[in-house]
Order: structure tokens, then sequence, then C-alpha cells
């Protein structure tokens, strides 16, 4: 999902469909695009990381 352009297989969907529930899957997914959203907005404007290891 991170990838550009963002591709999730049918193995990897058949996967998560077995180990979580709909409704957790679509947490999890809306986490990825967030975390993926955020990183690439501080990338946007040079933001480092405060005081972790890059």
């Amino acid at each position: 999902m991170t990838a550009t352009p963002a591709a999730v297989d049918d193995d990897l969907r058949g996967r998560i469909a077995a180990t979580f529930t709909r409704k957790q899957a679509v947490e999890l997914t809306h986490l990825i695009a967030w975390e993926n959203a955020r990183a690439r907005f501080n990338r946007g404007f040079d933001i480092q990381p405060d005081g972790y290891t890059p």
C-alpha cells in the first residue's frame, strides 16, 4: 500500500481477510494510509525525526 503506485495483491488481501474481521481490516488499512500520508507530508517539508534515529 505504501509503494507508488499503491498495489495490494489478491494473496495479501486473502491473508488479511483470514486474519482480521472486516472492521479490523478497514482500521488497519486506514492506519497504514494515514502513516503513509504523514510520512510523505514530512518529506515534502523536510521535517526530520526529533530525537529518534532516522
